[in-house]
């Protein structure tokens, strides 16, 4: 039976990819410099705090880290709560979810804030059993440690427990940890859709067509 579900927020609850792969971009371009072309993809793996430390490093950026992160973050915020929307089903899921009395886990690579901002603005923070982001843990999902992290929040186990993911090296990681895993279609995953198919449990177009 299952009584719980590790749910990613980017691409997945949100329709917000484009934004990840533009913010760092975006972020330099406020500082007048050019960023390079394949940035999006050095990024895509790694946590905001990880991807900030990046820019700082290679861009040699003067600022404390701290700053940076501060700077950041307040783009973030902004961003988010001027330009993002709940992908199609979402809410319902969440919200038939949290009435059916299954745990729910929020586990993502965006900022504390930021995901309790967003979340606020949809009516949402309170039907998460846990809210797991990179302020809490330094574990990231490509090792698939941290679907283990969040299901020992939870107090379940693996097959009482479904990943909900969208991105490739997130749903090999937790498939590699033995969870079963659904995988949702977004424009940020459509080169990899057919490899997604092979591996993920069940793969759907949107959150409208999952059942609990």
């Amino acid at each position: 039976m299952i009584k719980g579900y590790i749910i990613d927020m980017d691409g997945t609850l949100l329709d917000s990819m484009h934004i990840w792969n533009e913010l760092g971009s975006r972020f330099l371009e406020l500082k007048g410099i050019t960023p390079e072309a394949n940035l999006k993809d050095i990024l895509a793996p790694l946590s905001i705090n990880q991807a900030i430390k990046y820019i700082a490093e290679t861009y040699q950026l003067k600022e404390p880290l701290d700053v940076l992160i501060n700077e950041v973050n307040s783009l973030l915020n902004h961003i988010y709560l001027s330009e993002i929307p709940l992908k199609p089903g979402a809410l319902e899921f969440i919200t038939n979810c949290f009435n059916h009395h299954k745990k729910l886990c929020l586990l993502t690579a965006n900022n504390y804030q930021a995901t309790i901002n967003i979340l606020d603005k949809y009516n949402l923070t309170s039907k998460f059993d846990e809210i797991i982001t990179c302020d809490h843990t330094t574990l990231d999902k490509r090792s698939g440690e941290a679907y283990n992290y969040a299901i020992s929040a939870l107090h379940l186990h693996k097959d009482e427990c479904i990943v909900i993911e969208d991105a490739l090296h997130a749903i090999i990681a937790a498939k590699k940890q033995g969870f079963t895993v659904w995988a949702v279609a977004d424009q940020s995953n459509q080169d990899d859709w057919d490899e997604i198919c092979k591996i993920s449990d069940l793969n759907l177009k949107n959150l409208s067509e999952m059942e609990i």
